[in-house]
């Protein structure tokens, strides 16, 4: 695989777990300043629409995810040339 891809990947699964942990560190600082929450959604899907956070969360996932599964197809790639 190009080095460049491989190393995309990299970053991108980098930033995700950081955006990921950042989000969880907002959701966290604004927990006490909660009046109530409906039992349904929860407090994380309360906080979430309190913050305005759907997009950087749901992003965060997104980025850990593509780049996971840019490093696996590049290990699985290195294994297949491996065995020819």
């Amino acid at each position: 695989m190009n080095k460049s891809i491989k190393l995309f990947g990299y970053v991108l699964f980098v930033s995700g777990i950081i955006l990921f942990g950042i989000m969880h560190l907002a959701i966290a600082s604004y927990i006490p300043d909660l009046t109530g929450w409906s039992n349904p959604p929860g407090k994380l899907a309360t906080v979430l629409d309190d913050i305005v956070g759907w997009v950087p969360y749901l992003l965060s996932i997104a980025l850990f995810v593509v780049g996971a599964l840019i490093m696996i197809y590049d290990l699985w790639q290195t294994k297949q040339k491996e065995h020819t």
